[in-house]
């Protein structure tokens, strides 16, 4: 029941989210990420390169145009999950290593995953619809004429597939992934080489070439990330939807880029904070994910009775949503211990 979906504990949260295929960081063939002692050793390009090299590696086979032609109304969920994984991943990189990276370059790829991600979301809501959130509500429900609710769901779902499997499917994703490919310098097998890299800048114009000013960098970004948090973390029950969401989206900015820091982080801060980012964005998602549930609600042909009933029931998730997010972030810590849980080099 949607009830039990808004009583999520922050450990059950950060529990699932330990690494996985499905995160797109386990399953890069032989490929083993090196430790954080040699990361910290590493200069910024050469990390960079690295780290972009395992969503790379699960980006998913994806037909093209005429394939997709022979397979009209088909469409594969889980090359859709896994696509976006990467494409989060290897957004947070760009944005994280920016001053690395040549302004074409940079401005190209942000801007391209960015189409990709904008281009397969809608599926990724109508599933969410489909699947998680309309079958509860159907179960505290049931006097709802949900016939007609499927039927147009349905359809609804039927039209962001085919928005996405075009996408998939297009010139333009075969471009992009070319385009990163070239830009980190990834090989045929999937290993990244720094010399062939092609959007990397001159390490004259960058902050620097030694590790140390890459260790300036992550505490900078680090920092930055944490400062953005608020003061809206603190005082979610005065923000509106539009100001949830974009609450959500730094602390995934905050989240990933944590992630890709992770070396300049102790244990000790790194796994708190990081489970706490997590949880909070997972309660965030459940909250948007009643937003979308409540936008569609509006044009469902369904008497107006039964939409204020769905609305309503969508709105004390929203709620409890926004409650147990912010006991969550509650949890955050504080600006001095997370400065003294950063390395120094």
């Amino acid at each position: 029941m949607l009830r039990d979906m808004t009583r999520v504990t922050t450990a059950a949260i950060a529990a699932s989210g330990q690494v996985s295929p499905s995160d797109g960081t386990a399953g890069a063939g032989a490929m083993s990420p090196p430790d954080a002692a040699k990361m910290r050793r590493m200069s910024a390009s050469r990390l960079l390169v690295t780290l972009a090299a395992y969503p790379l590696a699960q980006w998913p086979s994806l037909p093209n145009a005429s394939e997709r032609g022979a397979h009209a109304g088909t469409f594969d969920p889980d090359a859709l999950h896994q696509l976006r994984i990467a494409t989060r991943r290897l957004r947070a990189l760009i944005d994280v290593f920016s001053p690395w990276l040549k302004p074409r370059w940079h401005r190209q790829l942000k801007a391209e995953l960015s189409w990709l991600g904008h281009s397969t979301g809608p599926a990724r809501d109508a599933d969410v619809l489909a699947t998680t959130t309309l079958p509860e509500l159907r179960t505290d429900h049931p006097d709802i004429d949900w016939p007609a609710v499927d039927t147009y769901v349905a359809k609804l779902r039927g039209d962001a597939h085919a928005q996405a499997a075009d996408a998939l499917a297009s010139e333009r994703q075969r471009t992009l992934h070319g385009l990163l490919l070239k830009a980190f310098g990834i090989g045929d097998d999937g290993r990244a080489e720094l010399r062939a890299a092609k959007a990397l800048r001159r390490p004259s114009r960058t902050p620097g070439k030694r590790p140390r000013a890459l260790t300036k960098h992550a505490r900078s970004v680090l920092r930055a990330r944490y400062i953005a948090l608020f003061p809206d973390c603190r005082q979610l029950a005065m923000l509106d939807t539009e100001q949830l969401h974009a609450l959500r989206v730094k602390v995934k900015k905050a989240r990933y880029s944590a992630e890709a820091l992770t070396p300049w982080l102790r244990k000790a801060v790194r796994a708190p904070y990081q489970d706490t980012l997590q949880a909070a964005q997972s309660l965030l998602g459940l909250l948007n994910d009643a937003v979308v549930a409540q936008r569609v609600c509006e044009d469902m042909p369904i008497s107006v009775a039964q939409r204020d009933v769905l609305i309503a029931r969508l709105d004390s998730v929203i709620v409890n949503a926004t409650s147990r997010a912010a006991h969550v972030l509650c949890q955050l810590p504080d600006a001095h211990t997370l400065k003294r849980g950063m390395r120094k080099g």
